[in-house]
């Protein structure tokens, strides 16, 4: 899978979660928060953070190669198989607990952040493997 948007979408991605987690705390702080609005900033919070995190998923690398287009298709692989468990965990949970609407929850938004952060992981580990064979 190769990266179809450009290198700056990563950056704006980072910038994008940032905003996303803190600026709903900063608006109920200053008071734009209530009872009538809560469930759009809920909506529009969660959009901005499945944007950004698909922003940073997608950019390109510098160095773009078919190793990278591997990694990704890897951290899918590792990050689906996590949400997996995360999800049948959270459906026995939900059936002992009797709730079953509690089992729709963000999981889709971890799934995506655990594919990022293993993306992540993925290509810091071949500069480190790359580094530590020159020498």
């Amino acid at each position: 899978m190769k990266g179809i948007l450009p290198l700056p979408c990563r950056w704006v991605g980072y910038v994008l979660v940032l905003l996303s987690v803190f600026s709903p705390m900063l608006m109920y702080l200053s008071g734009m928060i209530d009872d009538g609005n809560w469930v759009m900033v809920k909506l529009g919070m969660k959009l901005v953070v499945w944007l950004s995190l698909f922003m940073i998923f997608l950019a390109r690398q510098k160095d773009e190669d078919g190793e990278t287009a591997l990694l990704r298709g890897k951290s899918m692989k590792y990050a689906l198989l996590g949400w997996g468990a995360y999800y049948a965990v959270a459906l026995v949970k939900a059936g002992c607990d009797g709730r079953l609407e509690a089992a729709d929850n963000g999981a889709a938004i971890l799934f995506m952040a655990l594919t990022v952060l293993i993306f992540e992981f993925l290509v810091k580990k071949r500069k480190a493997d790359r580094l530590l064979r020159r020498k």
